[in-house]
């Protein structure tokens, strides 16, 4: 029989949510919502990250353990004081259109999401103009780009061309399979009026 520390840890590693309501409770018993967060549920996650970036782990399966992580924190936030769940900030993410692929998209939502970022997820296929509508409605502290096709990073390069006329300039995370550090520098952040940044991963 594990220490509890280590039960958590390996929820989230495994992707499993059996048994975790259970051990929450108990670890809640003796500690702070945020320091269980954290601790051993980040501990778990980072584990996660590794073995992910040394190919023990398929996509599919880091994103069980990505809502392992999410059904732990949903429970508890609910024992969290107000200022310990207070939204960090605001961030819209969209599929760029044209575009299908949303898995890396849906994992950095989750990822934000636990920790503490308010994320709205348009989806895939989000044209320019529900980009701008979304922005103007939410009023985003950054705006989050994905796109796996050669064609979406062309479509990047337009939709912020968009939001520059429509006078957006927060921050945009660029990411996705046909995207580079250079062409982001070169050819997507001279479009747009505020920061454009690319992320690597998720």
């Amino acid at each position: 029989n594990l220490p509890l520390d280590e039960r958590l840890s390996l929820a989230v590693i495994e992707g499993t949510k059996e048994g975790l309501a259970e051990d929450l409770d108990e670890a809640l018993l003796e500690s702070a919502p945020l320091d269980i967060i954290n601790g051993p549920l980040m501990a778990g996650m980072a584990e996660v990250g590794r073995q992910f970036n040394a190919n023990e782990l398929i996509v599919a399966e880091v994103l069980q353990s990505a809502e392992s992580m999410k059904f732990a924190v949903a429970r508890l936030e609910t024992h969290m004081d107000r200022a310990d769940s207070a939204v960090r900030g605001k961030i819209v993410l969209a599929t760029v259109k044209g575009d299908v692929h949303d898995i890396g998209k849906n994992l950095v939502d989750i990822i934000l999401s636990n920790n503490g970022y308010q994320v709205i997820n348009l989806g895939i296929k989000v044209p320019p103009q529900d980009l701008i509508a979304a922005c103007h409605q939410h009023r985003p502290d950054m705006i989050g780009l994905s796109g796996l096709l050669v064609k979406s990073a062309q479509m990047m390069v337009e939709t912020v061309g968009d939001l520059s006329q429509a006078q957006i300039n927060c921050p945009v995370l660029v990411g996705g399979a046909a995207l580079s550090n250079r062409f982001t520098r070169l050819r997507i952040a001279p479009e747009y009026g505020g920061l454009v940044a690319y992320a690597g991963d998720a």
